[in-house]
């Protein structure tokens, strides 16, 4: 039962490496520190529990969870997020790059690199079957 979450998980128009997923409260706020202490938990939560569905289903081994807090930290959209990125040996050849990747991503405005409406529906459907099964 997701009734009583007070955050949504959306799939990415831009990926990176195999998908990113989207976790972002309900209420938007442009800074972590703008949460209140019941959707912090609530968003870290979700996150896990996101991150426990896109590592099963992309055959991941790890998880890159991060937050970019603010405009130095390579925050582009105004609005707090978690990217839940399923991780796999060598799909950077620095483990760090993917950080370089995130910055670079949300900056995109190429639209031949984003992903149509029906390929984000799609893959949507496809994770939200994993959350019905628990």
């Amino acid at each position: 039962d997701t009734s009583f979450w007070i955050t949504q998980a959306c799939v990415c128009a831009l990926t990176i490496a195999l998908s990113d997923v989207l976790v972002c409260p309900l209420r938007p706020v442009e800074r972590f520190r703008d949460l209140r202490p019941e959707e912090v938990a609530d968003l870290f939560c979700v996150a896990q529990r996101v991150g426990t569905v896109v590592e099963k289903h992309f055959c991941g081994t790890s998880l890159t969870i991060s937050v970019q807090d603010g405009p130095e930290a390579g925050q582009t959209v105004k609005h707090v997020h978690v990217h839940v990125l399923p991780r796999r040996a060598g799909d950077f050849s620095r483990n760090d790059d993917v950080y370089e990747e995130l910055q670079r991503h949300d900056k995109e405005d190429s639209p031949d690199k984003w992903r149509t409406e029906e390929e984000m529906a799609a893959e949507a459907a496809i994770l939200k079957k994993y959350f019905q099964e628990n």
